[in-house]
């Protein structure tokens, strides 16, 4: 960590925003959390430094909305509090909150990894830093000074002076460990996040890895191990105009989706409207028809339309012997009047989808038609409350049945 970027306080207690945001730039363009986040190599060096431009502003905003450049200024602190506290603390919070937005399953199970080295009585940790004769120059170094990830773990059972191997022959060992099963069962608050693997079939998976690679290694390694052998499905929701960068160069790309419009085309609009037209007149027709059929007469015609409305298109459906005594008449004379529509519908030729309107149709018509009866008005007042609000919602299914059965019959009998 530098040393050099001093005057934290004097600029919190002048309240310059400017100096404060310099200042959180160049910590996060030196952080080592964020280069590992972002390599050097995948981005070009205006891509990084629009990258850490964003960061730095959201690591502002953090601070801010915690109020804590204030309690810096509060609690006492020291330019070298702040920054320690800030390069230890806030940045790496920052990260990991930036990987669990990323890579969601590869995080949690990247800290599994770390809790069940840490824990389990099946691993140890080694008292030696991975590759220290490279990195250290050949000196140990102290076991307690080690980050989590540069921390070298082993099996239990063996020595501490098992030498370690190099990381691609680890990588080329692990190759003879199969891949584990996705366990899709759900987990987590509210159920919305996948098992993928338990912890006692992790830690064996961990067991295995060591035992093929035959060296201890350190937990980055072991994660990227672990998770070699797991399916894992990192998702991100992403704007279909939004733009990506490829993993392997810096270019942005825009994502030109061209998806699939569920609406109607004009074309069919204009069938659709056509087709409703056409009904709505087969409609009126047939009405005018059965007022015919029963010599314009008017209770003959107000009985006919009661009949035909209970016995197709009431959601309560009715037996015929129940709307005969509802009407007062005759069952024999439910039949008649049946019988009347029947002979009506028959000579209608319609397809599935007509079919469907004429059914929705002359509901709709039959029932202010008999809204309109004074004499009925009491007796659809009191089948309305006995009938529930879900069986006035459902379509009518029962004319349609009957539209279907009597277009069958007429078919049977033609051929």
């Amino acid at each position: 960590m530098s040393r050099r970027n001093g005057e934290w306080i004097n600029a919190l207690s002048s309240g310059d925003a400017d100096i404060l945001w310099t200042k959180l730039y160049s910590l996060i363009s030196k952080h080592s959390s964020i280069k590992n986040l972002y390599a050097a190599n995948r981005f070009s060096h205006d891509r990084l430094k629009d990258i850490y431009c964003d960061l730095t502003q959201d690591l502002f905003l953090l601070l801010y909305e915690k109020d804590r450049l204030q309690f810096y200024l509060k609690a006492g602190y020291t330019d070298e509090n702040v920054e320690q506290e800030l390069y230890r603390i806030e940045v790496p919070n920052l990260v990991s909150q930036l990987l669990r937005e990323r890579y969601p399953e590869s995080y949690r199970l990247a800290r599994r990894t770390s809790i069940l080295l840490q824990t389990r009585p099946e691993f140890k940790c080694f008292s030696r830093p991975y590759r220290f004769s490279e990195a250290s120059g050949g000196t140990e170094t102290a076991h307690g000074s080690l980050k989590l990830v540069a921390k070298v773990y082993g099996l239990s059972s063996w020595k501490l002076n098992k030498p370690v191997k190099h990381e691609q022959q680890m990588a080329e060992r692990a190759k003879d460990v199969a891949v584990r099963t996705r366990d899709n069962r759900r987990s987590g608050r509210g159920g919305h996040s996948q098992v993928i693997i338990s912890n006692d079939e992790l830690c064996q998976l961990i067991v295995d890895i060591y035992t093929a690679i035959d060296s201890p290694a350190d937990v980055r390694t072991m994660r990227n191990l672990v998770l070699s052998k797991l399916a894992v499905e990192d998702i991100r929701f992403l704007s279909i105009d939004a733009e990506i960068a490829r993993e392997a160069s810096s270019e942005m790309d825009s994502l030109n989706v061209d998806l699939a419009d569920a609406r109607p085309t004009p074309e069919e609009m204009l069938l659709s409207k056509e087709t409703s037209l056409l009904v709505s007149e087969m409609v009126t027709q047939l009405m005018e028809d059965m007022r015919k059929e029963v010599k314009n007469k008017p209770l003959r015609y107000q009985k006919l339309i009661q009949v035909v409305w209970h016995c197709y298109f009431d959601p309560s459906s009715p037996s015929q012997t129940s709307v005969a005594e509802m009407m007062g008449i005759s069952n024999s004379l439910v039949s008649h009047y049946r019988k009347i529509f029947d002979g009506l519908i028959q000579d209608i030729e319609l397809s599935d989808e007509e079919c469907v309107l004429l059914d929705a149709t002359l509901g709709s018509k039959l029932e202010a038609a008999i809204e309109e009866m004074p004499a009925c008005r009491v007796q659809k007042k009191s089948r309305a409350q006995n009938t529930s609000s879900a069986a006035r919602n459902r379509p009518y299914l029962v004319a349609s049945r009957h539209l279907t059965a009597v277009a069958s019959s007429s078919s049977m009998g033609k051929s």
